[in-house]
């Protein structure tokens, strides 16, 4: 291990030229001013980059409907679409319904090609019945429907 560091007493280098005393930094701000007009303006190495533009950004909000068709409304809507009345779409409606609640009992899939295929994802029994979570996977382009002239 290195001793302590041995001293001569003087900081200068030599050969450095004597420093009058009063013009250094903190203590006399005349001496120092003058000094630093006598010099060259600094050179600017890199220019300060335009502030850039902000644009705020905000996430899409989620589409969130807490709109229910009821059956009334699907009848409504079958009317509509069939030009049918409503003592003669009523039952037919009801029919299918019960039909897919049947289908969904058995645990079975359904394919419907206007629609896409219906999966039974999740069941789960609760205490007033049972919940059924299903999987609708439809594709992007959909099919059309007979033609007009077809009666098939």
């Amino acid at each position: 291990m290195a001793g302590p560091r041995k001293t001569t007493g003087t900081t200068k280098r030599p050969g450095a030229p004597a420093k009058p005393r009063g013009t250094g930094g903190g203590a006399g701000k005349a001496g120092g001013a003058a000094k630093t007009a006598a010099k060259a303006p600094p050179v600017k190495l890199v220019e300060t980059a335009p502030a850039p533009e902000i644009t705020v950004v905000t996430p899409p909000e989620p589409v969130v409907t807490e709109r229910m068709v009821k059956k009334v409304e699907l009848i409504d809507r079958v009317m509509t679409a069939t030009g049918m009345k409503r003592k003669d779409v009523k039952p037919i409606v009801e029919a299918m319904l019960g039909e897919i609640d049947k289908i969904i009992s058995e645990g079975a899939d359904m394919q419907f090609p206007e629609l896409g295929k219906l999966m039974i994802h999740k069941r789960k029994e609760i205490s007033n019945g049972e919940m059924v979570m299903l999987k609708l996977r439809r594709k992007t382009a959909v099919k059309p429907l007979a033609e007009d002239d077809d009666n098939g």
